[in-house]
């Protein structure tokens, strides 16, 4: 066990969910929701220092599915049943050009970096099985919407949010394993935070109905 935890792999997730903790709850103590901001450059920060990608990691993540039709639309599952709450959304928040700039800015950064660590970085370092590092891996990702955003986000930390997060890494975890590509996966993570309203629901300005 002892040798397992010094596997840098599994040891990752939990520390980034920590520091994010730390920083998300410092941030939300001083500026409110708007702690998402420093929240995500140190969020993407810190993947950055782990992953420790450049051109050739990066094209290798995103190279041509090597599999079938099926498993290239799978990752786009989640996003179906988003839009929804995109639609409903739209008749309710307020757009300004502050938050959709930012909203912008999340939806290039944001699927490009958690895909990049969770999915390409976290599943091929893991040490068990196929299985094992999909359920672990898919663990961590729902854990770290809860630890971080959901530290200021009424949306993000209720409970219906918890299904959601387990069948998106599921799903995607296992698309980029059968087809050797994080590129249907980014897209259709893009996708989410875009269907979501990320940021209106960070900063609590839409509250789905659900919730």
């Amino acid at each position: 066990m002892r040798e397992m935890l010094k596997n840098p792999a599994v040891a990752a997730p939990p520390m980034i969910i920590l520091q994010g903790f730390l920083v998300a709850l410092s941030a939300n103590a001083v500026i409110g929701a708007w702690a998402f901001i420093p929240l995500a450059l140190i969020y993407w920060l810190s993947i950055v220092c782990v992953v420790k990608p450049n051109r050739a990691s990066f094209a290798e993540m995103m190279r041509k599915p090597q599999s079938g039709l099926l498993w290239q639309l799978l990752p786009y599952i989640p996003a179906a049943f988003t839009l929804v709450a995109f639609v409903w959304g739209l008749r309710v928040i307020t757009i300004t050009p502050l938050l959709t700039a930012l909203s912008v800015v999340f939806i290039i950064i944001n699927p490009v970096m958690e895909e990049m660590f969770w999915r390409g970085w976290l599943l091929t370092r893991l040490p068990w099985s196929p299985a094992g590092n999909v359920i672990y891996s898919t663990l961590m990702f729902t854990l770290s919407h809860f630890g971080m955003w959901g530290v200021f986000s009424i949306t993000i930390r209720a409970p219906m949010m918890i299904a959601p997060l387990l069948i998106m890494g599921a799903l995607w975890s296992v698309a980029f394993l059968k087809s050797g590509s994080l590129r249907h996966c980014i897209i259709a993570h893009a996708l989410v935070d875009t269907f979501n309203l990320s940021i209106w629901v960070f900063l609590n300005l839409y509250i789905p109905p659900v919730v």
